[in-house]
């Protein structure tokens, strides 16, 4: 009986006509608005993205505005191809079970920060990865997701890339128990002293950073190096496994110990560090996975295509888009005309037999919609 009630609850849910000329409006409005605010776009190119919003949408299990929505901010963040960054950005949602705005904030900053320069194999690459491990660990793609989005372009200028920033994130948000903001914090407080670098925001000075190398310096790990006879700072991500290996080599109760979780501040950064080196190995296992994450955002997002909700837009599209492609303004009165003879024998006939007439006659409906007057319907969703 519970999943009975569950499935006839569901139901109510099915798109009505009301629904369908509610999603058309917002279609409209947003494509309006993509052509106001980008004044360089051809009228085909405008064309092709209206016609193609009920389809894409459909391939993610979201809404055709969801979609447009996506367009429509990717625009003026300096994306040529904002139809495949929003495409992308629908693709991470459903995968990640991340919201549009974080999804959007992770891919303009990893663009951004990597140079990727909106190309979408190059950014499918680090989503697949970050979804992988998210999907294999104990964090989450949102956690991971926030993290990235706040630390990518620190760690860029540092030069540390896009796997290994995301691994090193996991690792600090299960290790430490923290948010993703947390974590991006923590990392770039470690990776600012590893570089020397002094930033007031971060309470770091150039005492802090000289007490931290002097402590690096008691383990034997060194911060610079003489490359072509000029003595340089080196790479984060050569300078910390050294740095994890030999604290991890330590007693419990080695003074080396204390002087270098000192060295970053305050205590909790302390304790931020002391997890993130104690768990280096589960960095490396991370790393490994990120590399095998290939097509794992896919995988991922056709199960949430085929769920409920997935399907329920689907079909919300399916109703929009055929609505959306009436072409003769005949039958479209005629179609309203029939629609408004029918209401009241639908509500009539749905009041007596409940939830279930409403699929029947819905689909009964929509049948004999598409074939009034002379009617031509261009978009098919798969």
């Amino acid at each position: 009986m519970g999943k009975l009630k569950e499935l006839i609850e569901s139901i109510q849910d099915v798109p009505s006509w009301k629904d369908v000329v509610a999603e058309l409006k917002k279609v409209d409005t947003l494509l309006t608005e993509i052509s106001r605010t980008n004044s360089s776009l051809s009228e085909s190119t405008l064309e092709n993205i209206g016609n193609n919003a009920f389809r894409v949408a459909s391939r993610y299990g979201q809404s055709a505005a969801d979609y447009l929505s996506g367009v429509q901010q990717a625009y003026p963040a300096g994306f040529d191809n904002a139809d495949e960054i929003a495409e992308l950005s629908l693709a991470a949602q459903n995968a990640g079970g991340i919201t549009a705005e974080l999804a959007d904030q992770l891919i303009y900053a990893t663009d951004q920060a990597y140079r990727m320069n909106g190309s979408v194999s190059e950014l499918t690459k680090a989503l697949d990865g970050m979804n992988y491990i998210s999907g294999q660990n104990a964090f989450t793609m949102a956690d991971l997701a926030e993290g990235m989005a706040a630390l990518a372009p620190t760690a860029s200028s540092l030069g540390v890339d896009a796997g290994e920033t995301a691994a090193a994130l996991g690792v600090m948000i299960t290790a430490a128990h923290q948010s993703g903001s947390e974590a991006a914090d923590a990392l770039r407080t470690v990776l600012l002293h590893i570089r020397q670098i002094a930033d007031e925001t971060e309470d770091i000075d150039g005492e802090g950073l000289a007490k931290f190398e002097a402590a690096c310096s008691a383990l034997n790990v060194k911060l610079k190096e003489i490359k072509n006879g000029i003595l340089t700072l080196r790479d984060p991500m050569k300078v910390l496994p050294e740095l994890a290996a030999a604290y991890n080599r330590l007693s419990e109760n080695d003074p080396r110990r204390t002087n270098l979780l000192d060295s970053v501040g305050s205590s909790a950064a302390g304790e931020q560090l002391d997890a993130f080196l104690r768990q280096w190995s589960t960095y490396e296992t991370l790393l490994q996975q990120y590399a095998h994450g290939t097509g794992s955002m896919a995988e991922a997002s056709e199960k949430t295509v085929n769920s409920w909700e997935g399907s329920l837009n689907r079909l919300s599209n399916t109703w929009a888009s055929t609505a959306g492609n009436f072409t003769d303004s005949d039958a479209i009165a005629a179609a309203i005309n029939s629609l408004n003879s029918l209401l009241s024998i639908v509500n009539n006939i749905t009041g007596k037999l409940g939830s279930f007439a409403n699929i029947g006659l819905g689909a009964g409906l929509f049948v004999g919609i598409k074939n009034i007057g002379k009617c031509r319907m261009s978009v098919r969703i798969s």
